[in-house]
């Protein structure tokens, strides 16, 4: 046989599984047949020959072995595998139960909402040309009564298909739908959680409609923040929460952080960053009267650029009337912002 051949079947054995067992089968035929076939009279041959044997056997059982060994961790690294490859087939199949879910939901809204569009323009026109008091308020009336029964099948919508957490009121509750409506349009995600029956806030801090106007205004800040950056993975996330016995509000997004020259002004005049994408400023002085008034405390946190998200505005109804800024970059902070009511921390 040529070199070669002898090569290639040495690999072919090499790489065999049952290499080592054939060799450790044929060291034991070896020693039997040396044993056999002695004479008795030269006990060095035979010693030599049952050596070589000896170690025929010793090193397929080695190879056996490992050969073994190494199976046996692949076989267990396959079955980790496949076991985190159906995790995440399962994880990616229900992510895509939910987005279908969601989607159907949008597209019943997106579809209802087409049709009252032209409903709403009709009847504005026919306002703005009308002269006729009683024709006018006829038009109001019909106006809010399509205002109303869109908003009952918003929230039956929200019941029947539970895109979001109930606060436990139902008119928040549309208004947190609208937002989470607002944020698909946009191909962000939008999640709430609640831990609270957000009733409380309503009958002894601030009114339904002044928390209605709280929440829409800085998620709706959130919405924008987020488009300014351009990215395709927007994440905002609202909760409803008590600790101890303070309620919490608090509205988390990943877009822009805010300008140092917002945060100077910020409660003090009427600021914004993208008045080009629909931000006018008042959002933030509205906030502040709010505050004032339920003497709560505003907690803005911002977070480190690796973080889920770039920054938190929290509405504390601690009955103290703070206003903090927690901070990574707390020290640029601290150069640029002169106000004695903001107390600037790390974060």
């Amino acid at each position: 046989m040529k070199i070669k051949r002898i090569k290639n079947g040495l690999a072919f054995f090499n790489n065999s599984d049952n290499f080592g067992i054939g060799l450790l089968i044929s060291g034991f035929i070896f020693l039997i047949i040396i044993l056999l076939a002695q004479d008795g009279d030269n006990y060095k041959s035979i010693f030599v020959y049952m050596f070589i044997g000896l170690i025929i056997c010793c090193i397929g059982a080695v190879i056996w072995i490992r050969t073994n060994i190494t199976r046996y961790y692949k076989s267990r690294l396959q079955q980790k595998a496949d076991e985190h490859f159906n995790s995440v087939i399962e994880e990616k199949d229900s992510n895509i139960e939910e987005l279908t879910k969601s989607n159907a939901f949008l597209s019943k809204i997106v579809h209802r909402d087409n049709h009252l569009m032209s409903s709403l323009q009709y009847s504005l026109e026919e306002l703005c040309n009308c002269n006729d008091k009683q024709k006018e308020s006829k038009i109001i009336t019909e106006l809010l009564t399509l205002a109303k029964e869109r908003n009952e099948l918003v929230q039956k919508e929200q019941a029947e298909n539970k895109v979001l957490a109930s606060t436990g009121n139902s008119v928040i509750d549309g208004a947190l739908l609208n937002m989470y409506i607002k944020a698909s349009a946009h191909e962000i995600n939008f999640d709430l959680i609640t831990n609270t029956d957000i009733n409380y806030l309503i009958n002894h801090f601030l009114s339904q409609t002044e928390l209605e106007t709280l929440l829409c205004d800085h998620i709706k800040d959130a919405v924008i923040a987020v488009e300014s950056t351009g990215k395709r993975n927007g994440n905002i996330l609202t909760s409803v929460s008590s600790v101890d016995g303070i309620y919490e509000i608090s509205v988390s997004d990943n877009g822009i952080e805010f300008e140092t020259d917002t945060l100077q002004k910020l409660g003090t005049e009427r600021v914004t960053t993208h008045k080009e994408s629909g931000g006018n400023g008042i959002g933030f002085m509205t906030t502040f009267d709010t505050l004032k008034n339920s003497k709560a405390s505003l907690i803005i946190t911002e977070y480190e650029p690796d973080k889920p998200f770039t920054k938190t505005v929290t509405f504390r109804f601690d009955g103290q009337g703070n206003f903090i800024i927690r901070s990574y970059r707390c020290k640029i902070l601290k150069e640029k912002i002169i106000r004695e009511d903001i107390l600037i921390t790390y974060n």
